[in-house]
């Protein structure tokens, strides 16, 4: 397919790369996106991040405050279901949702988890450092041009890119009434944003790049590209080298038991226009035994339900392990489980810079 390119960053931009991940816990990130990066949890589990109360101010909007601290759209409006999403009003609590599940496959290179609407960034650790994840809201494909699902890597750097919508994408929109460009020069006016990641997906068609429409980030609104934020791939952009490997997955269903807890996250499928999908028993509790492996977990299954039937991707406490030895607690201190519920352990039932999309 034809390429036009603004300009495009090889191996050189890899090593730029590695030179500047030693300071991204620090002046690379800087203050806005510090809470973004996460220390990975030493025992195994996968829940990170924590949540935040903030009070809103006259002149804000949800939506501003949601980029403000790097949240999508459904991540703030499913967080704080009673504020008004254009005037939250002066002193208003804004609850920053900053707890998620990191999902089940390798921690290595990006994954992107379209229900979730997250990418996670898995930078590889120096010798003696401990490993940590960088978090992005991000838009995947839209109904009828749905992200692809598989493996794939970055294989070019494009800063200011030029897009070039494919034939279909023209033809779509012309048939809607809302005829596009044939071209869009870089600038303010690109979809594709200031900076992209090219990706092998759909023959080089998909990448993961930035926006000019940054309050629709957390939505799904793209024809099959991953967009961020523009502060957040300005971010991202320069610590991912070339050939960094890309796990996109499709996993509405996140479970993880840490610190003795087991923590269940649930999310509208992909695709599906963030309606909640009828609740598969059968399919959680088969994520929750993967969670628990062979640990004693006392369940809340009337929670379990709640969280199933609300599926809002909040991460909720189900359960806790029915014998649990804090680190550093002296031995026979162990928690016991708590009255009136399941116990669960083993198998169990519940009752561009290129021709490409954007």
């Amino acid at each position: 397919m034809r390429r036009l390119i603004r300009r495009s960053y090889g191996s050189s931009w890899a090593v730029t790369g590695i030179l500047l991940l030693a300071g991204v816990v620090g002046s690379l990130l800087a203050a806005r996106a510090q809470a973004a990066v996460f220390t990975l949890p030493p025992d195994g589990g996968s829940l990170i991040g924590k949540d935040r109360q903030v009070q809103s101010k006259a002149s804000d909007t949800l939506l501003g405050i949601a980029r403000k601290y790097s949240v999508g759209y459904w991540e703030i409006q499913e967080a704080n279901p009673k504020v008004n999403m254009w005037l939250p009003g002066q002193g208003t609590p804004v609850t920053i949702p900053g707890r998620f599940i990191v999902p089940p496959v390798p921690h290595a290179g990006i994954v992107v988890n379209l229900p979730q609407h997250r990418l996670f960034y898995f930078p590889a650790p120096r010798r003696h450092e401990q490993p940590i994840v960088i978090t992005y809201p991000v838009s995947p494909g839209e109904k009828g041009w749905a992200t692809p699902v598989g493996i794939t890597r970055i294989i070019r750097k494009v800063p200011h890119p030029v897009w070039i919508p494919t034939p279909s994408i023209l033809k779509a929109h012309e048939e809607e009434g809302d005829p596009i460009p044939r071209i869009y020069p870089a600038g303010p006016d690109n979809p594709m944003g200031e900076w992209a990641l090219e990706t092998t997906l759909s023959n080089g068609e998909i990448y993961i790049h930035g926006t000019n429409n940054p309050m629709a980030i957390g939505m799904a609104v793209t024809h099959g590209c991953v967009r961020l934020y523009p502060e957040d791939i300005a971010a991202l952009f320069p610590i991912v080298p070339v050939g960094t490997r890309v796990n996109i997955v499709s996993d509405p269903i996140l479970a993880t038991l840490q610190d003795g807890k087991l923590y269940l996250e649930i999310h509208p499928p992909a695709g599906s226009d963030h309606r909640p999908a009828k609740p598969d028993y059968q399919k959680i509790s088969r994520i929750l035994d993967a969670a628990i492996g062979k640990s004693q977990v006392a369940v809340d299954w009337g929670k379990l339900r709640h969280v199933a039937t609300q599926a809002n991707g909040i991460p909720q406490l189900i359960g806790v392990e029915a014998y649990y030895n804090p680190p550093g607690a002296p031995a026979g201190t162990s928690q016991a489980a708590p009255p009136q519920q399941t116990t669960l352990s083993g198998p169990h039932h519940p009752a561009s810079g290129a021709v490409g999309a954007t």
